[in-house]
């Protein structure tokens, strides 16, 4: 299984590609998690807060009904999903700053200070996380919360050990995978940028797909194997990838209900003392 890359016109053009399907295909499977992570950052009428990394603002729209009037700045580097989360924003009548950046470019050039609550979700398979979590506390307020939610490197491990299977039968070497295998990395990263661990959570998740293939175009749609080696194929040479990966995910976990891939997240809240 190929893993997310940091080549940046990549991961814009794959979210732009999906935006208007990527609630379908992804949002409306972590609603649970991020409705819990909302709760978890006690979220107050008029604060200022940033949803980094915001997607089609899926996540970022029950936080701005909270604390409206206060502003809710939505950043992503996808011109697609910014357009989708300000349409929703604007359906609701609430107003939205939109800034189309990456997370880690924004968090550097922000103002100190400058906000009372910071959601980022699903965004460390795209960044250096350990360079950036660090960072991420010097946006906060006195009291200011930091809300986290990310997959960990062991999801999806039926379609990891096929990709390692395979790559080893190509003798091709294998990407590691970008995001955390803990949570234990990300508190200690957020604790030496100032914040006090208030909260860790996990949540896990199955989803079944009808076949092999079905499940690997999922995962390629979503964004979740993405890598600059895949961006030049397409036809029939994406295809027979396609067909091979999903006959052995087949071969090895079809059940009953169909092809498995399981997900396992980690929800984290920090606060500035």
């Amino acid at each position: 299984m190929t893993t997310p890359s940091t080549d940046d016109q990549l991961f814009q053009a794959t979210y732009d590609r999906v935006a208007a399907r990527y609630d379908d295909l992804w949002s409306r499977n972590v609603r649970t998690p991020n409705d819990r992570l909302t709760r978890a950052l006690n979220l107050r009428r008029n604060e200022r807060i940033v949803d980094l990394a915001c997607g089609s603002g899926a996540a970022t729209l029950p936080m701005m009904g909270i604390v409206a009037p206060g502003e809710t700045v939505a950043v992503d580097p996808s011109e697609g999903m910014l357009s989708l989360a300000r349409a929703r924003a604007h359906a609701e009548g609430l107003q939205l700053t939109a800034v189309q950046a990456k997370a880690e470019d924004f968090i550097a050039a922000a103002p100190a200070a400058s906000f009372d609550a910071v959601s980022m979700r699903f965004a460390l398979a795209y960044l250096d996380w350990r360079h950036v979590l660090p960072s991420m506390g010097r946006l906060l307020r006195s009291g200011g919360r930091v809300g986290l939610l990310t997959s960990l490197a062991t999801s999806a491990p039926q379609a990891l050990t096929i990709y390692q299977r395979l790559a080893e039968s190509m003798e091709m070497d294998t990407a590691d995978i970008p995001t955390p295998t803990a949570s234990g990395p990300v508190e200690e990263l957020l604790t030496r940028g100032g914040l006090r661990i208030e909260d860790s959570w996990h949540h896990n998740f199955r989803l079944w797909f009808d076949s092999g293939a079905e499940a690997t175009r999922w995962l390629l749609d979503t964004g979740y194997i993405a890598h600059p080696a895949l961006a030049g194929l397409g036809g029939e040479v994406l295809d027979g990838l396609i067909d091979l990966f999903g006959t052995h995910l087949e071969n090895e976990y079809r059940e009953d209900e169909g092809v498995p891939l399981d997900f396992f997240l980690a929800g984290i809240l920090a606060r500035r003392p």
